[in-house]
C-alpha cells in the first residue's frame, strides 16, 4: 500500500483494518477497526480530513477527498461501491453508495439509505434515512425494505470478513 504523509497530516490506520497494497492513503485519513479498503482506492486527506469508521467497506477504485479544512466522513458499517466518488460529504452508518455513484460537497446520505449505481447526489442534498435514491440528480424513489437491509448487511459482512482474511490468505503470485 502507498501511505503518504502530507506535511504534518499523517494517516492513522487501525491495525485491524485492511488496506489493499495498491490503494493510496494520503494525509489526514483516519481508518477505523475492521475497515476494508479495496485495490486502487485513492483516499486523499491532503487538505481536508477523511474519517472512515469501524467496519466500513470501501470497494475497489473508490476516490474520496474533502474540501480545504473540510471533512468527508463515512460512518460505521457503510458500504461504498466500486468506482464511487465521495467529496466532502457524510455517509451515515449502514448506508450504501452504489457502483460509480457520486456524492458531493455537504451532501448527507442518511442511516441505511441506498444510493443507486451511477447516481449523482448533488451538493447539500439530504437523503433521508432508509431511502433509496437513484438518477442524475439523485431523487428519492422509495424506502429500503427489510429484505434489502438484510442483503446489504450480509454484503458488508463479506467485506468485514475479507479485512480479517486477507492479511492471512492473500498472496501475490
Amino acid at each position: 500500500m502507498a501511505i503518504y504523509a502530507y506535511g504534518d497530516r499523517i494517516p492513522q490506520i487501525d491495525a485491524t483494518a485492511w488496506v489493499f497494497p495498491s490503494a493510496d492513503i494520503i494525509g489526514d485519513v483516519r481508518i477505523g477497526p475492521g475497515a476494508y479498503i479495496g485495490a486502487g482506492a485513492i483516499i486523499r486527506g491532503d487538505y481536508g480530513t477523511i474519517i472512515i469508521e469501524e467496519g466500513v467497506a470501501i470497494e475497489e477504485n473508490v476516490t474520496i477527498h474533502a474540501s480545504p479544512q473540510g471533512e468527508c466522513r463515512i460512518e460505521k458499517n457503510a458500504v461504498i461501491g466500486h468506482m464511487a466518488m465521495l467529496h466532502g460529504c457524510t455517509i451515515r452508518q449502514e448506508a450504501v453508495v452504489g457502483m460509480s455513484a457520486v456524492v458531493t460537497n455537504d451532501a448527507v446520505v442518511g442511516v441505511g439509505a441506498i444510493i443507486g449505481e451511477g447516481a449523482v447526489v448533488k451538493s447539500r442534498t439530504q437523503i433521508p434515512d432508509y431511502s433509496i435514491a437513484v438518477g442524475i440528480p439523485a431523487k428519492i424513489k422509495g424506502e429500503v425494505s427489510k429484505s434489502v437491509k438484510r442483503y446489504w448487511k450480509a454484503a458488508g459482512n463479506i467485506y468485514r470478513q475479507l479485512a480479517i482474511d486477507y492479511p492471512k490468505k492473500l498472496r501475490k503470485l
